[in-house]
């Protein structure tokens, strides 16, 4: 048997961390915050907002959960965007509305695969452009987003529709499987649908007619080949078209910008690389569709000056402790099924259960990872229980606070060297909850001024903040992160 088998639970319910790795029970587990219904209603009826939260608030779920959400509503196309792999930290408004447009137009294709009568609804000119687009739009996909593809296909509940595909075309797709990169092609979809045979040299003439050199046959096109003003007009092409195929309203999810490896998790960059297609108010007020982005906090302040976030309205992604645990009661309802398993049932004792809460510090991805270490540390004791022991939760708590990622919590501008694990220990070697700027110069033997830039470090990473009643020896600050204040309170003298 195993621990979780002994708690009740059918599985781990905290081995996964991240939404990525619960998309396919998201609806399950997924706590419904009381802004969610007015945002699918806001975007679905073309409305751009920015969700913009910290770190480990549930921006990617309420993501996720928004698309899966979406796509099960009529007439409506939704499309998500979180790889950035390919385009430039700045100067990049082209090169995502390529992106937007790849993905729209490769969801399109899918459909038409498996609606393929819905194409008789567009006349002779505007199946001209859906040849065009796709010919130029649906790239070319590596395994790993083939079978993506087959699971969106699945979706449709058309397995039959594999069949009949590897029927027509099954050696060439065999022989494709076969090689290290798969090809899914544009004259595949094209063929599928019945438009291959119609020809767009006139069309791309029309839309390209400045880059006399370009062939369509590439089936790929870049920044340098096309304008902006240009890509605008094809969107506005392809939503007619779309619009003709049944489709009242598009969503675009933007997700994940701010994790983008390249930008380093620094603000003003992130704020560079997004500034340029946050700021093109005609682009976002565009009623044929609506835009979802995801955002950390901090960028708020650093785009306001070029990007209108009034116009648009902002989600702020914030829990209380009231919210913690309904939410995390909704994961363990998932996962113990029939034995309806919640929080109070597996930590018993009411002031572990506020202590939990409190080090979660209203973030779910820090629930669910300090619920981790105290599982794993009862599984290191005792598997034979059917609640956390005492020992387990309190040493749970310790490597909780111990081995927090620090480091990524606070975007680099922020402190830009990363002092915040100096800091904390700065902290815990005075072993005060509160203090004065004086017993931080005594208790390192530094000078009053190196006190007060320490000070204003600490509290920019919102480790401490300013009494409002000073105290005789001036004002006293307070540790306000719970984690820090644990530590403390537990005589931990440093982390590493």
């Amino acid at each position: 048997m195993n621990l979780f088998n002994n708690l009740g639970f059918s599985g781990n319910p905290f081995s996964k961390r991240s939404s990525e790795q619960e998309l396919e029970f998201i609806s399950e587990i997924f706590y419904e915050p009381n802004y969610y219904s007015t945002l699918v209603s806001d975007l679905a009826s073309g409305d751009t907002r920015f969700v913009i939260g910290q770190r480990g608030h549930g921006k990617s779920s309420i993501v996720n959960k928004l698309f899966e959400d979406l796509e099960l509503m009529n007439n409506i196309l939704v499309v998500k965007i979180d790889r950035y792999d390919s385009i430039p930290l700045k100067n990049n408004e082209i090169d995502l509305l390529l992106i937007i447009i790849r993905k729209l137009v490769t969801k399109l294709s899918l459909k038409l695969l498996i609606e393929p009568n819905l194409v008789k609804r567009l006349n002779k000119y505007e199946k001209e452009r859906l040849n065009f687009l796709i010919s130029l739009f649906f790239k070319s996909i590596s395994d790993a987003e083939f079978q993506d593809v087959v699971d969106k296909i699945k979706k449709f509940k058309a397995k039959n529709f594999l069949i009949r595909l590897f029927n027509r075309f099954g050696i060439n797709i065999l022989n494709q499987l076969a090689s290290s990169a798969v090809n899914v092609t544009s004259n595949l979809v094209r063929q599928s649908i019945g438009i291959e045979g119609i020809s767009n040299d006139n069309l791309y003439r029309e839309y390209f007619g400045n880059i006399e050199e370009f062939k369509i046959s590439k089936q790929e096109i870049n920044s340098a080949d096309c304008t902006k003003d240009e890509l605008k007009n094809l969107l506005d092409h392809l939503f007619g078209i779309l619009s003709k195929l049944g489709t009242k309203k598009t969503v675009i999810l933007f997700d994940k910008i701010d994790e983008f490896q390249q930008l380093n998790q620094d603000v003003s960059t992130i704020a560079n690389f997004t500034s340029e297609i946050l700021s093109d108010n005609e682009l976002l007020l565009n009623d044929s569709f609506s835009v979802g982005f995801s955002l950390w906090s901090e960028l708020k302040s650093e785009l306001s000056g070029t990007v209108r976030f009034d116009k648009f309205g902002t989600i702020d992604v914030r829990w209380t402790n009231k919210d913690m645990i309904p939410l995390i009661n909704k994961r363990l309802k998932y996962f113990s099924k029939a034995n309806q398993i919640n929080f109070s049932h597996i930590i018993r004792n009411d002031f572990d259960q506020e202590e939990v809460i409190k080090l979660a510090n209203k973030s779910p991805r820090d629930l669910i990872s300090l619920l981790s270490e105290i599982y794993q540390e009862q599984s290191n004791r005792n598997i034979s229980v059917r609640t956390f022991d005492d020992k387990a939760i309190r040493s749970g708590m310790l490597n909780f606070c111990r081995h927090y990622d620090y480091d990524s919590l606070f975007p680099s501008k922020v402190g830009k060297n990363k002092e915040i694990k100096s800091m904390i220990n700065r902290l815990l070697k005075m072993k005060l909850v509160r203090f004065n700027k004086s017993n931080l110069t005594s208790a390192f033997n530094q000078t009053s001024n190196q006190s007060e830039g320490q000070i204003k470090i600490m509290k920019n990473y919102n480790l401490i903040h300013e009494e409002e009643i000073l105290g005789s020896h001036g004002i006293i600050y307070e540790i306000i992160d719970p984690k820090v204040e644990f530590m403390i309170k537990h005589l931990v003298e440093s982390i590493e």
